[in-house]
């Protein structure tokens, strides 16, 4: 409860006739909430009780003292929660309001069973009581209280149920803070996701920039288009995602960069994808997925990862299916963004091993890319004459287990010599990353992962242009060239196709089939001169 709140009970309080205390303790009960002198007035409530232990002013006083004192811990949560009790023992109308203070001083000492115990007795009773605003934050706490007991599928019915009460309503964004995680949940079904559209449809509140709801609403969103894509409905999976975009691109953006651009890249490619009218494409790539499906080492890992064990792992087919379907949007926004350059793809499946990987220890974190060499069995001629009628090869491995709180990068964007030093077959090869936690800002769950490891290519290819190139420019906003005007990764990745290469020759030069020398080497021949 707010001080405003405090203020409301005690000013309807002195008009009761229920009362022994005096004007002379209520006027000074009343100066020491106004100063938030708690302490003081919780004293005071000591005395009230002291005299009388059904005065339910004193209980109620000492309700409001202990419940503001509560966040400091120590006895002041246990204070307020008898308190409470107390004063819905002595006045049974109030018990909704005054065990909703009690649910926010078990919030206090994280007393998260305890909390989700009272829901019987503050839900919806508590609303009249309360208002709207404060039944949302109720809400909404009751809901994290469910979180962090793990039960998560109670958590989402919860606020369902309380976000529906108040759907449309301003107070409904109160319901949403620090909930947005609970839409990541891959054990959600398409069913579900569906009629949390619906609702999240009556609450985007589009006027108001900062709405603590659109972490949930932009994750469901996500996750449903992709349910979508994956089952080959695009026309659906475009008008889910046009419940956010374009025009609420401002309103994701004020959460988290990482997730604006994972939405706005998938509008891209479905916008291109459901385009009534379609061009053939200009020119068409090809690009192999070769799949190594284990990880075993054949050596000792570094000195610095030995005390992490074994490292070895296996790739599981929805790591795999997760990269083919950031492919997918890579894929048709690419094709939209360079005006007609379109990727075809094909899966190859072996049953090899990486046994080795090229190691870098960069402080924050630790390199461990897949050495082709290593592969073992070593690829057949059959495989590799098929890499060699492509342009790009994604090497998809499972990378390595990831020890807690280490970071170890599997992934990388190069160009590798498919054939020999004599007869060179140069193509494009971006190796996948482990699969890290959807929404943890790693790109291995993100169709920008795609852009990210060809954009590293792509800086050779253009490396006369005028953008920055080295260590992920992306990142240093500053030194990003004057005609550019946004702010995130995929705003760099877009505006540098746009006012770079597509002026400079339509990303002409874009191809590997064909070539014998990749565009590393044709970087360092012309810099000699």
């Amino acid at each position: 409860m707010n001080r405003k709140k405090y203020l409301f009970l005690l000013f309807s309080f002195s008009f009761s006739q229920l009362f022994a205390v005096d004007q002379v303790t209520w006027n000074q009960a009343d100066q020491y909430l106004k100063k938030q002198d708690y302490l003081s007035a919780f004293k005071l409530s000591d005395k009230i009780i002291q005299t009388d232990p059904k005065d339910s002013f004193g209980w109620w006083l000492r309700l409001a003292s202990s419940s503001q004192l509560a966040s400091k811990k120590g006895k002041w949560p246990d204070e307020c929660i008898k308190s409470a009790n107390q004063h819905a023992l002595l006045l049974p109308e109030e018990e909704a309001s005054s065990l909703t203070t009690a649910v926010w001083c078990l919030n206090h000492d994280a007393r998260y069973s305890e909390m989700v115990s009272l829901i019987p007795k503050v839900i919806p009773k508590a609303r009249e009581k309360i208002g709207d605003g404060n039944y949302g934050s109720l809400i909404n706490v009751l809901t994290v209280a469910f979180m962090k007991l793990n039960e998560r599928e109670k958590a989402r019915e919860f606020l369902y149920e309380g976000l529906s009460s108040l759907s449309g309503k301003d107070a409904a964004m109160n319901t949403g803070y620090n909930v947005g995680d609970l839409f990541i949940d891959s054990e959600i079904t398409m069913d579900e996701r569906e009629k949390w559209h619906e609702l999240f449809q009556n609450n985007l509140f589009k006027e108001k920039l900062s709405n603590p709801l659109i972490p949930a609403i932009a994750w469901n969103t996500s996750l449903l288009t992709d349910e979508y894509v994956k089952k080959g409905k695009y026309n659906y999976a475009f008008d889910t995602i046009s419940m956010l975009y374009p025009d609420m691109d401002a309103h994701v953006t004020t959460y988290w960069n990482f997730l604006r651009d994972q939405l706005f890249i998938k509008y891209k490619a479905l916008q291109f994808r459901t385009k009534k009218l379609k061009e053939e494409p200009r020119r068409k790539l090809k690009m192999i997925f070769l799949v190594v499906p284990r990880t075993r080492f054949k050596e000792p890992l570094p000195n610095q990862l030995s005390s992490y064990g074994n490292m070895d792992s296996d790739l599981s087919e929805k790591d795999f299916s997760d990269l083919l379907l950031s492919f997918i949007y890579f894929r048709d926004s690419f094709e939209e963004v360079s005006k007609g350059i379109h990727w075809d793809y094909e899966v190859i499946r072996t049953n090899s091993e990486i046994t080795s990987t090229n190691f870098r220890d960069e402080s924050f974190r630790f390199v461990m890319q897949p050495s082709i060499e290593s592969i073992q069995p070593a690829l057949s001629k059959e495989i590799l004459d098929q890499i060699k009628s492509s342009d790009g090869v994604i090497v998809v491995w499972p990378g390595v287990k990831q020890p807690g709180r280490v970071l170890i990068t599997n992934g990388g964007g190069t160009e590798w010599n498919y054939g020999t030093d004599i007869d060179p077959e140069v193509r494009l090869t971006i190796l996948s990353d482990s699969n890290k936690r959807i929404a943890s800002g790693n790109h291995a769950n993100h169709p920008i992962f795609i852009y990210h490891e060809l954009f590293h290519v792509l800086e050779w290819a253009y490396h006369k242009s005028n953008f920055p190139k080295k260590d992920h420019p992306y990142q240093r906003r500053k030194e990003w060239p004057r005609d550019y005007q946004g702010n995130t990764e995929w705003d760099f990745y877009s505006e540098t196709f746009n006012k770079r290469m597509m002026v400079e020759d339509q990303m002409d030069r874009l191809y590997w089939l064909g070539r014998k020398e990749g565009f590393y080497g044709i970087k360092v021949k012309e810099e000699k001169k």
